[in-house]
């Protein structure tokens, strides 16, 4: 896949758990694990996917009877972190927290893997993409933006991290509007927020767990949310289809193991995730975070990776950044 512009730096975190393979492997899947698990989190502490991450792992530590190490490993687009994954031992105690962008940092060549590469293991949550400006700002919806964009292309900045899930959602909008942003790169959701509170950029993508504070204490104002209906944890916010923006966009955050992991590892991982997303108490804290649980096993989560690698392939195709 050819890159016509932005030699963008953004690589996506992709999730990645790595198990050993032996002569013995329904015996080692059945005693596995028998040690700690390394998770690396190729992002800040503090940001939603950190948090999110170390919700999850304090329920699949029970489902696994074990321990899972927090490694936060920021940096170049979630690149660091997901090198350090990919050279870890083959030995299934190295998980990597990913999610979707893995395909669009493949298809704007940054990296040489799809998710064709891995094992789907599950999907677990969806955090929809919000777009939020500071109060003093003069945008109070997002037919302002698009009227603004029509005349002046270009002249509202909008902070992305580069490669990854926040990427897309300024693309897609362009895409179904017909305009053109001023797209800044910024790592991770919490270093946008950041931006957005010193009115550093124009707008930016942010989340419900990351941005719900500031949109009650008036700090940040909410143009719209990429989802199919409001958020019941944002009832005030409309969508962008309200707003005449076809556009839907997601946060989706799962897991993935390398292509040789043992069918029988990746089944006992998978069925523990589905504990986790089915137990109410895990459900009640992502509600808490304004997170939607939204399990998917490995067959269900590798399908859906494909229908949504077409979708954004087309977007790209369109908007002329790839051939």
């Amino acid at each position: 896949m050819k890159l016509k512009k932005w030699a963008t730096v953004g690589v996506l975190a992709f999730g990645l758990f790595v198990a050993g393979c032996s002569s013995s492997t329904s015996e080692s899947a059945e005693d596995y694990p028998t040690e700690n698990i390394n998770l690396i989190v190729p992002w800040s502490a503090g940001g939603d996917s950190d948090v999110i991450a170390r919700i999850i792992n304090k329920y699949l530590e029970e489902e696994l009877d074990t321990s899972i190490v927090v490694k936060n490993m920021g940096g170049g687009g979630g690149s660091i972190g997901a090198n350090e994954a990919l050279n870890s031992d083959a030995d299934g105690y190295t998980l990597l927290a990913g999610h979707d962008s893995i395909d669009l940092s493949y298809l704007l060549g940054n990296t040489e893997f799809s998710h064709e590469e891995f094992e789907p293991v599950a999907l677990m949550t969806t955090a929809n993409q919000i777009i939020a400006t500071h109060k003093d700002n003069e945008w109070n919806n997002m037919d302002e933006v698009i009227s603004q964009l029509k005349e002046e292309p270009e002249s509202i900045s909008f902070g992305a991290a580069l490669g990854s899930t926040s990427h897309t959602l300024p693309l897609g909008i362009e895409d179904a509007t017909e305009t053109t942003f001023n797209i800044v790169n910024y790592e991770g959701t919490s270093e946008r927020t950041t931006a957005l509170l010193g009115n550093h950029v124009s707008l930016g993508a942010t989340t419900v767990p990351a941005a719900k504070e500031y949109l009650e204490s008036g700090e940040l104002k909410m143009l719209g949310i990429s989802s199919e209906e409001r958020h019941e944890s944002l009832p005030d916010v409309p969508t962008l289809k309200e707003q005449g923006i076809d556009f839907i966009n997601a946060t989706n955050r799962g897991y993935f193991f390398p292509k040789d992991t043992p069918q029988e590892i990746v089944d006992k991982v998978s069925e523990a995730l589905q504990k986790v997303a089915e137990n109410p108490d895990f459900i009640a804290e992502m509600e808490a975070q304004g997170v939607d649980v939204n399990f998917k096993n490995a067959a269900d989560y590798g399908e859906w990776l494909s229908s949504e690698f077409d979708q954004l392939e087309s977007i790209l195709q369109r908007q002329g950044l790839i051939e």
